[in-house]
This record gives structure tokens, C-alpha cells and sequence, in this order.
């Protein structure tokens, strides 16, 4: 975008006046990073301003690397262009030049990049060192909650003492974090998320290198403001001081990053407090250069409804811009239906635009892609999914799985991979059995050409065995499932290989080991719901056990195409920020989308002293995440969903329910009021009439017609179509919005923390 292209928002950013605070709420699409730019080419171009007098934050490292190629883009010579960091870049470079003048020792081994892997290495180790001390019980850590959970508290500068760092769920993961990092420490390493809260506290303890780079520009920039945590806002404000004039660029409608500590209220509230030095400005991006007006007020009728935000219209800058949203409601008993279609679209769309990274898949939980991600296997769709493995490879799915395979080499000579089949499915549900004996076991009966069934029978009955009674009755009684198991599979023929699989996953009570591994909460549930699926999608193949096992371990949702050729599937948590010409969204249901179990932040500060701003109410950070995923779209949202049968059998049961989302779009008013405009925009014959005709229908839908009327008509310069319009609109009342008879009043289910188990080393040791 050149300068000339500039909106009189945008222009009213760039000529910001000095000694003033300045707030952007920029909506999805509105140039942000363009209106920077161009704040920074009027600082250094026409004020005189020196680049070492601008510091600039960025949020991640795709949006600072389009950041500096948009400063060149502008025409800023590379010598007038001032540095852009991320807040981890910053925090690393600060922490060289620590080492370099020797306030560090300089033999720091970073865990980050390629040596990454080194956190979740130490993380399983604190994990065992407290299995083996007796502090914690076997398989009742995941390590990848405690990784997060470690990476939360380090964000929110929560030390890892026993008074500091409280965790809503899990009561062993604060153990973990204290292990883990005293294992760091005798190390001498830093991960990534130590960069920022190192830099913190130097910054705070050290008075000499506060002096020396604290309080030095007149400048202080910081993109996606809504998405700072309590680390990141206290680094602003130690490098602002009292000097520096701050901008802050955000959108509080898109803050989805509440789970790990980000919070509306810093840009809503927080920052007029934490910056009262001088006086503030507001500003407002409001028009969106992504999407035409269906799109664009189809997502602001959505978020609307959220109570604690600043007000804003979205409004698409380009009137003329086709742009839709399709809801496929599958109203049948058969869930997949709308699943089908989506899968058709996808094809039909790579067709259309001969490159599928134009096209994204997005959800809420990472259940809601298992019925597309079986049709695109079905269709020979490439895909692949980003955050986590496909379906079929999910750690909950594999268990299963694994149960079979197990069963089926019992009485086989113990292998590698048997060995590995046992250690997998040992402690899911948990029955508490070091892994370690049970490898020495196994090793021992593996050098005497014995059986999985033998070392099952061994640890269970030999009176040398290591484990208590309690441990050998489930011993015994896992090796008699799985002899079962084996029964079923191989004398049932008939057997379904669904139907197999809902029996074992209900004699294991395998629902009831989420709940108590997780709490009742979206981890839980999202884990529940894909084993659910799983059993659905075995059912749906017909095939027996056997069979079904081979086919999963031939699938590739890749189809063997490199990643150019893929459609990816992902979360919305992965994709702000960006945009596609094609967003898909499958089974938008409640439960999915909006998911009310309000997991939220898990962890906290057990002695109050960060004091982070309150979490939103759960339906509104819910209804922010839709926002979020309808506006990535630049031509077309398609929507599949499912409505609960008015008749039948299932009419009584509880079926799925389309998301209340797709309701507050109101898709009906606003698809018939803005598609008549823009074809009136195109000079299309009988557009006028059309228009109007629509308004009198649609009217009291007052939302749509606010902005028609303020925002895209004057476009047009018409004034006789205006006045038209006001005296259609005479007389037509606001209809209050009312969710549909399935629906009851919006409720919210509370996260549920799992309770401490019972100190499981005080179980007998002897019978």
C-alpha cells in the first residue's frame, strides 16, 4: 500500500502528536502493520527522529520479519530503519550483551532452536527423579502439561517455590517445575521462556544497567498489545520508564491467548494505568482491507455480543468485494453428512485456485477435524494437521490400538515392539506400575525367550515379584482383559471393529482415566470426544478388528505429496494474524465451539503477588475465538454444523446442536441487505428495488442496517436512495435477538480440578 492509499484512520495514527500515549484498536485486516510503517517513515522522514530512538516489539517472528520488509517496502532507507524485536528477541539480545560485560557467566547453555528438545529431555527427567523419590505417582504427569504449565508460570514470573506457584488441576506439576528447574540451573542453561523474565529481573534489580537501558527512546511501538501476558507488559513498561511516548496496536475482539496469560483488560484498562505519565489518544482502524461486507458484518454481529470490549464497527474498505459464508446444516441422524459436503467444497475450491495453501481448516478443539479428516482419507484428500498428529496417531487413539496388537503377541516371544506395546498401555488406565521394573522384567523374561503373557504372570504370582498386592491384582486383571480382548478379536467374527472397541473402551473405564488424568475440562473432554469419534469412524469402515488395525497403520493423510499440495488442518490459536482465501470450519457445534468448560490459565500465584488482571468471562473469549476464525477468510467461510432431529427416535435424545455462534450472525438479514448493495455498488438492474424490498424485510435487524446506512451507503453518494432508505425504515421496531427453542440460557460448565490422589507410596508393600 503506498501513501496516497492511506484511510483517514490510518493517517490519523501516523500524525499522532508527541508527548502523548496513543491505543489502536485495529480490526481484523485494517493495515496495522501498514499504519506503523508509516508512523515510523513520519518519525525518522519528516520529525528527524533517529532510529536508536524507536524501539519496536513485535509479537512472533513471522509478524517481525513481514514488519521489516514493509519498512523497505515504504521507501525507509535501511540506515533510517529502527531495530524490530519480538519481546524473546530483545530478552536474548540483552542477556548477550549481560554475558558480554560479564554480569552473566558466559558458559549459558540455551535450550532453544536445535537444542529445543533439551526442555522436554529434563522435563521427563524431573518427571522420574520424583517417580523414583516417591514424591509423585507413576504416569500421572503429562509431560506436556507440565512443559506448559512451567512455560505459564515463567510467563507470568512465578518462581518455582512451593508458596508461589499454584496449578488449577493437576496437584504434581508444581513439583515438576521445581525439579526441572533445579535441573536447568545445574546445568547453567535458559530456555525460551526464560529470556523475558531474566530480562525482567535484571532490569529490576540491577540499578546501574536499569539507568543504562531503561527510559532511553522517545518512542516505544508494541504490535498485538491484546496478547501480552503479565511478563511481557512488565518489560514494557521497564524499557518505556517515564520518557517515551507508547503505542500500543491491538484488537481486544481478538484476544484468544488467555490461556496462557494474555487478558483483554491490559489493552482495555491496563495500559491507561500502567502508562499515567501523560496524556492519552484512542484511535480506531475500523475498515478492513481482507473480506467483502457479508463477511465483514456477519463477524461483527457475532461480536457484538461481548460485553467487556471497546465498541467498533468492522467495516469492509472495498464495498464491491464478493466475499461469503456458507452454513451446511446436516439436520439427519448421520453426522458425517455435512462432513461430506465440506469435503466435496475442498476439492471443488483446490480446483478453483490450483493451490490448497490458500485453503485452511480450523476448529476449536482438535476432535472437531476427526469426521473431515475421514472423509479426506476416504477422498484421497492431502492433509495434514498442525499442533498435533492426525487422528488415528493421537496418543489416546494409539492406546487402544496398542491394546490389540498386544493381545494378539501374548503367547509370542517377547520383541521390541511387544515390549513397547506393554509399556504404552501399562499406566492408561493408570495401576501405578513403575515403568522401570516392568522393563527390568520384561528384559529378563526377553534373555529367556519368554512371553509378554509369562512376564504378566511373573510379576502377577512369583513371590519375588516387586510390586505389592495391589499392584498384582491389576496385574492379573490386565492380563485377563487382554486375553479377552484377544478372544473377542479372534472368535467374534461378526464383531465390528467399532463395536470391539466401545467394549474395551468401556470395561477399561477409559472416559473415567481423562477425568481423573486431566479434571473435568477441556483437555478431558477433548480427548473423550476423539475416542468417541474413533470408535464412530472404526463402526463406519465395517470391518472387523484385525483388519481395521491394518488399515490405520497403512493411512497417510499426506498421500505422500509435499507440503504445497496439503490442505492444513489446524487450531485458531494457530492462525492469527494470518489470512486465507478459504477458511473451512467443521462441525460448529456447541460444545466444540463454544467449548464452556473454561480451562482457562491453569496456573496462579499462590501468595497474590502477580496480580493479573481477571479472565474473561468464558462465553466472550469463546465468542472471540469465532471472531477470529471467520475473519481469516478473504473470499469464503464454509460452515458445516448439525441440527437435532424435530421427530424420531433421536428427537429425545441429545443430539448435536449447531453453535449459538452461527445464530448471532444473523447470515439471513445481513446476506440479503449487503448482497443487494453490492449489487447495486456493480450497477446490477433492479439492485435499488432489491435493496430496499430487503430493508423493509429485514429492518428490525438493526445491527445490519445501523451499519448500511452510517457506513456503506454514503459511499455512493446517493442522497435520494438514503432518504428512500430512512423512510423504509420508519416505523420498522428493533427485533431483540432470541436464541433459537433448543437452546437454553447460555451457561457456562466450571473447570473441575482433578483432586490429589492418595499418597500412593503408602499403599502396602508386602502381603
Amino acid at each position: 500500500m503506498s501513501g496516497d492509499k492511506l484511510t483517514p484512520e490510518q493517517e490519523s495514527v501516523i500524525y499522532h502528536p508527541r508527548g502523548k500515549h496513543a491505543r489502536v484498536l485495529a480490526v481484523a485486516g485494517s493495515g496495522k502493520t501498514t499504519t506503523m510503517v508509516y508512523r515510523i517513515k513520519y518519525l525518522v522522514i519528516e520529525q528527524g527522529v533517529t532510529p536508536d530512538n524507536i524501539r519496536v516489539l513485535m509479537f512472533n517472528r513471522l509478524a517481525r520479519k513481514q514488519f521489516k520488509e514493509k519498512l523497505t517496502e515504504a521507501g525507509i532507507p535501511f540506515n533510517l530503519q529502527p531495530q524490530v524485536h519480538t519481546f524473546h528477541s530483545f530478552s536474548y539480545q540483552f542477556i548477550s550483551e549481560m554475558i558480554a560485560t560479564g554480569l552473566l557467566p558466559g558458559q549459558i547453555d540455551i535450550w532453544a532452536e536445535d537444542k529445543a528438545e533439551l526442555v522436554r529431555i529434563y522435563v521427563h527427567r524431573a518427571i522420574n527423579n520424583l517417580v523414583s523419590r516417591k514424591r509423585i505417582p507413576p504416569d500421572l504427569v503429562d509431560p506436556d502439561d507440565a512443559i506448559e504449565a512451567i512455560g505459564l508460570w515463567k510467563g507470568s514470573l512465578i518462581p518455582p517455590l512451593p508458596s508461589r506457584a499454584g496449578y488449577r488441576g493437576n496437584p504434581y506439576i508444581s513439583l515438576v517445575y521445581e525439579e526441572f528447574e533445579s535441573l536447568r540451573l545445574q546445568q547453567n542453561a535458559l530456555t525460551y521462556d526464560d529470556f523475558i523474565p531474566m530480562a525482567v529481573g535484571i532490569l529490576e534489580t540491577e540499578h546501574e544497567v536499569n539507568q543504562k537501558r531503561c527510559n532511553r527512546t522517545d518512542f516505544v511501538i508494541v504490535d498485538e498489545y491484546q496478547d501480552v501476558n503479565y511478563g511481557q507488559q512488565r518489560l514494557i513498561e521497564l524499557l518505556a520508564g517515564q520518557r517515551a511516548d507508547v503505542i500500543v496496536v491491538g484488537d481486544d475482539d481478538q484476544t484468544i491467548y488467555e490461556w496462557r496469560g494474555a487478558r483483554p483488560n491490559y489493552i482495555l484498562r491496563e495500559f491507561r494505568n500502567a502508562f499515567a505519565n501523560k496524556p492519552h489518544v484512542d484511535y480506531k482502524l475500523s475498515r478492513s482491507f481482507r473480506f467483502g461486507p457479508v463477511i465483514a458484518q456477519c463477524a461483527q454481529n457475532v461480536i457484538d455480543f461481548n460485553t467487556n470490549r471497546v465498541a467498533k464497527p468492522l467495516i469492509a474498505h472495498s464495498t464491491d468485494r464478493v466475499a461469503h459464508i456458507h452454513v451446511i446444516n446436516n439436520s439427519s441422524e448421520q453426522s458425517t453428512d455435512a462432513n461430506k459436503e465440506l469435503a466435496q467444497q475442498a476439492v471443488a475450491l483446490v480446483r478453483e485456485c490450483k493451490d490448497p495453501r490458500k485453503i485452511i481448516v480450523l476448529v476449536r478443539m482438535f476432535a472437531q477435524l476427526i469426521g473431515l479428516e475421514a472423509e479426506f482419507l476416504a477422498r484421497g484428500i492431502p492433509y495434514r494437521v498442525v499442533g498435533r498428529a492426525p487422528f488415528f496417531e493421537r496418543r489416546e487413539i494409539s492406546v487402544l490400538l496398542d491394546y490389540i496388537k498386544l493381545a494378539m503377541r501374548l503367547d509370542e516371544p517377547v520383541t521390541r515392539q511387544s515390549t513397547s506395546l506393554l509399556l504404552s498401555i501399562a499406566n492408561t488406565p493408570n495401576r501405578k506400575l513403575q515403568k522401570d521394573i516392568l522393563s527390568d522384567a520384561i528384559e529378563a523374561v526377553r534373555l529367556q525367550g519368554g512371553t509378554i503373557k509369562r512376564v504378566l504372570r511373573e510379576l502377577a504370582e512369583s513371590p519375588d515379584t516387586p510390586f505389592n498386592k495391589s499392584q498384582r491384582e491389576r496385574i492379573d486383571d490386565l492380563l485377563a482383559r487382554l486375553e479377552r480382548v484377544r478372544e473377542r478379536a479372534v472368535q467374534e467374527t461378526h464383531l465390528s471393529a467399532g463395536d470391539l472397541l466401545d467394549w474395551l473402551v468401556a470395561t477399561l473405564n477409559y472416559r473415567k482415566h481423562f477425568d481423573d488424568y486431566y479434571g473435568k475440562g477441556e483437555n478431558s473432554e477433548d480427548r473423550k470426544r476423539a475416542v468417541d469419534l474413533f470408535c464412530g469412524y472404526a463402526r463406519s469402515t465395517g470391518l472387523p478388528i484385525l483388519d481395521f488395525v491394518q488399515l490405520v497403520e497403512k493411512l497417510d493423510p499426506t498421500r505422500g505429496e509435499p507440503e504445497e499440495k496439503q490442505i492444513v488442518m489446524t487450531t485458531v490459536f494457530r492462525t492469527k494474524g494470518l489470512e486465507y482465501d478459504f477458511v473451512i470450519i467443521p462441525n460448529c457445534e456447541e460444545g466444540y465451539i463454544p467449548c464452556l468448560f473454561g480451562t482457562g490459565n491453569l496456573v496462579y500465584d499462590k501468595a497474590g503477588i502477580v496480580q493479573e488482571p481477571v479472565p474473561s468471562e468464558i462465553i466472550e473469549n469463546e465468542r472471540r475465538l469465532f471472531y477470529v476464525a471467520v475473519t481469516r477468510a478473504k473470499k469464503s467461510v464454509l460452515i458445516g454444523t448439525s441440527s437435532p432431529p424435530t421427530k424420531g427416535s433421536q428427537s429425545n435424545s441429545s443430539p448435536a446442536r449447531p453453535s449459538r455462534f452461527l445464530y448471532e450472525m444473523q447470515l439471513e438479514p445481513t446476506v440479503a441487505v449487503m448482497s443487494a448493495f453490492q449489487c447495486l455498488v456493480s450497477g446490477i438492474a433492479g439492485a435499488r428495488n432489491e435493496l430496499l424490498i430487503n430493508i423493509g424485510k429485514f429492518g428490525s435487524a438493526k445491527k445490519v442496517m445501523r451499519n448500511l446506512i452510517s457506513e456503506y451507503l454514503p459511499s455512493l453518494a446517493d442522497n435520494n436512495l438514503a432518504m428512500e432508505v430512512q423512510k423504509t425504515m420508519i416505523g420498522i421496531p428493533e427485533s431483540p435477538f432470541i436464541y433459537p427453542a433448543i437452546y437454553t440460557a447460555p451457561t457456562v460448565a466450571p473447570f473441575i480440578p482433578k483432586a490429589p490422589e492418595p499418597e500412593w507410596w503408602d499403599e502396602e508393600t508386602s502381603e
